[in-house]
């Protein structure tokens, strides 16, 4: 590790772990809408961290290329490529007997019924199949929208992640450095876990999970920011896996979330099939990584 990075890396953990210390100490809400908000800070730290370093340690200008919004074929793939690896996630899920995938409402009613009853539950079940189009489509396209409201937030912890550490390490080749880098983002994320925002029953195996899937995971995000020329096309993406939530609460009966999520197992596979198609695909004269 670059001896000059090392106090970003130190500062990004010192900030969010130390947000989520502070939440855990209060009893912070750790479901829900109230657990988004204050996640937040926690997410923000590698950007204000990243604002810091630049003017006090390495004083250097900010990274203009990355951190401008350029809409483009890269973004729009993002955009539109968080939905299809979802998709992906919960179909390998099915696939591996994890669960059973199914479209007509079946896997959100069961969740409802845990939740609010049976009576809410055979509600939500009829709306569902009265509807033309099934619920996990119409929740998709929302997400597509609501995603774009996450990413102003996203940017923040993209422009670390994506922007900073992978130069950092390039010196290593581009795709250790993205993976290197994938693992420090993934490690970084494991409090998130503890705070109940993913994997609320199986903290340990969830946050091992998570690490794991974040590595392949950060090399496409790290490929997109590449190829975009900013770390606006990750946060989108980002910000649609965040509006689409719990993907696998939706299409999937059963199974264990460590397995099925898009932040678990099934997400992690997901993100090797599609890094190996990367990998295959890219030209030898313009490498991605």
């Amino acid at each position: 590790m670059r001896s000059r990075v090392l106090p970003w890396v130190i500062g990004v953990y010192a900030w969010s772990w130390g947000w989520a210390g502070l939440l855990a100490l209060t009893g912070r809400p750790t479901v829900g809408l109230g657990f988004l908000i204050l996640a937040i800070p926690f997410i923000m730290g590698p950007g204000v961290v990243t604002a810091i370093w630049r003017r006090r340690v390495v004083r250097e200008a900010p990274l203009e290329d990355l951190n401008e919004l350029k809409i483009g074929n890269p973004t729009l793939v993002g955009w539109l490529g968080a939905i299809v690896f979802v998709w992906v996630a919960a179909l390998l899920a099915h696939l591996f007997g994890w669960a059973t995938f199914d479209l007509t409402g079946t896997a959100i009613a069961e969740r409802v019924s845990d939740v609010q009853g049976a009576e809410k539950a055979a509600d939500a079940l009829t709306a569902m199949r009265e509807g033309a189009v099934p619920y996990a489509v119409v929740a998709s396209l929302q997400a597509l929208m609501v995603g774009l409201l996450y990413a102003p937030v996203r940017v923040a912890e993209e422009l670390g992640w994506r922007g900073v550490l992978p130069r950092e390490f390039l010196g290593l080749g581009p795709r250790w450095s993205a993976l290197l880098a994938g693992l420090l983002w993934g490690i970084w994320r494991v409090p998130l876990v503890w705070m109940g925002g993913y994997f609320a029953d199986a903290p340990m195996a969830g946050a091992l999970a998570m690490v794991a899937a974040s590595i392949p995971q950060a090399v496409l995000l790290t490929a997109l920011a590449r190829r975009a020329k900013t770390v606006w096309a990750p946060a989108i993406a980002q910000g649609v896996l965040t509006a689409i939530g719990p993907f696998h609460e939706l299409v999937l009966q059963g199974g264990n979330p460590v397995l099925t999520s898009p932040m678990g197992a099934a997400g992690g596979v997901a993100a090797v099939l599609g890094v190996a198609v990367l990998w295959a695909t890219e030209s030898p004269k313009s490498p991605i990584l």
